[in-house]
């Protein structure tokens, strides 16, 4: 039973996104939280009948929603046209269902807004596959992504390449620092030139935690030849307003465009794809370097990375291949 008044849904989020605010969030992920309110917000509105639009019929949903209301809404979630997609990706869904898990706790423990409802909200189910969710590029389809950024593309992978040199460098940057590096897209945005020191870029990572990573000579030696905005400390900006830092989004755009005119139609090459390139890349030139890779990437936990290790094809062929033999000099004793 809900205890004391019911607070419309606008200002209570509000009222949630300044409180994680407060407990010292990253930037990156208030604004997802955020958005995926709001997001849920209009949503409610709209079902309703309302003009999501319209200030005033934002500001009339009371703070708790039914659990039907709240599972229609991750349904329409897997419905929802996305250019040519239809549907979010698994990880966007499980995104949304743990950014409202979250809000409801917080009602519920700071309101007193009662019952919760996402206790009848059935969690989404994600992707079973380890390899699906830990997809990732080979040496070779890294190697030609890296050399589409740098020396542009073939004939016939897309249009005439009119990217300044400079622009090259950075798309070369771009990529290098998340599948040579092992950065997150919100790391390697956050990036300001005083953060690389000597051979080490320093990052703010999850939990606003600080980390260096070690960077190649290659990296090292591009960053030599490219020019960063004039204005501002960052290190990438916007290509139609340099004075203003590099978004994620624009990221996650950029690369699988790359991607395709490097001739990797295979998959879709999203930044997650080519930071887990990395972790898979490193176990697979060193399986015993899970402790490096881990402090490397920012992992709280080695149970994180080792799962970079279970995706590789030829690894568990070997594995196999070791049982077999076994079995078969047993059965010769």
């Amino acid at each position: 039973m809900t205890r004391g008044p019911d607070p419309t849904l606008a200002r209570t989020i509000d009222r949630y996104v300044g409180s994680v605010e407060g407990a010292g969030y990253s930037p990156h992920t208030l604004k997802s939280y955020a958005t995926r309110l709001n997001d849920f917000l209009r949503w409610v509105v709209a079902d309703g009948g309302g003009d999501p639009d319209d200030p005033a019929d934002l500001a009339r949903p009371a703070a708790l929603q039914s659990p039907d209301t709240i599972q229609a809404y991750l349904a329409a979630l897997r419905r929802r046209r996305i250019g040519r997609r239809v549907g979010v990706s698994p990880q966007t869904l499980a995104h949304a269902y743990a950014v409202l898990s979250g809000f409801h706790r917080w009602m519920e423990r700071t309101l007193r807004l009662e019952p919760n409802p996402m206790r009848d909200v059935l969690r989404p189910r994600g992707e079973t596959s380890v390899d699906d969710e830990f997809k990732s590029l080979t040496a070779d389809q890294l190697e030609d992504l890296l050399e589409a950024a740098r020396n542009g593309w073939p004939s016939g992978h897309g249009p005439a390449d009119l990217r300044t040199t400079n622009r090259k460098l950075e798309d070369w940057l771009l990529v290098a620092f998340m599948g040579l590096a092992g950065l997150r897209v919100s790391e390697l945005c956050n990036i300001d030139r005083d953060d690389i020191v000597g051979d080490m870029v320093h990052v703010l990572g999850k939990g606003r935690k600080r980390r260096a990573v070690p960077l190649a000579p290659e990296i090292l030696e591009a960053l030599g030849e490219y020019s960063p905005p004039r204005q501002g400390r960052h290190l990438f900006g916007r290509p139609t307003d340099p004075a203003r830092r590099l978004a994620p989004y624009a990221v996650e755009q950029r690369v699988p465009r790359l991607a395709r005119r490097a001739g990797i139609l295979e998959l879709r090459v999203t930044p997650h794809v080519l930071r887990h390139t990395f972790g898979s890349l490193m176990l697979a030139a060193d399986p015993a370097a899970l402790i490096p890779t881990r402090d490397l990437m920012g992992h709280e936990s080695v149970e994180t990375t080792n799962k970079y290790a279970h995706t590789r094809e030829e690894a568990r062929r070997l594995a196999l291949l070791s049982m077999h033999e076994l079995r078969g000099r047993r059965s010769q004793s």
